[in-house]
């Protein structure tokens, strides 16, 4: 088995700091709904489509949402609907 481990190098914006709180981790992925948030950035889509995957062959029961804003930054709109309609969200871009 392999282990993924995913880094953000990006520093987090200060303005954000004080306004979004992270939710706890869920102790399971089974049964939930899980939210795949691409903001349309080139190659952000093969790499949750692939989490999404592995995520699917490691956990039962579990549900794929794909949700695309189709530009950089996502719009918050469908950050939105992705937190109201799944119970965990993972969003990505690459370049």
């Amino acid at each position: 088995m392999h282990l993924l481990e995913v880094s953000n190098p990006v520093a987090q914006q200060r303005g954000m700091m004080n306004i979004l709180k992270t939710n706890p981790r869920p102790k399971s992925l089974d049964g939930l709904t899980i939210g795949l948030v691409w903001s349309g950035t080139h190659g952000g889509d093969l790499a949750l489509n692939r989490a999404g995957e592995i995520i699917q062959e490691r956990f039962n029961d579990v549900k794929i949402n794909f949700y695309t804003g189709g530009n950089y930054p996502t719009p918050p709109p469908i950050v939105k609907q992705a937190g109201e309609e799944c119970d965990v969200v993972i969003g990505a871009t690459a370049d």
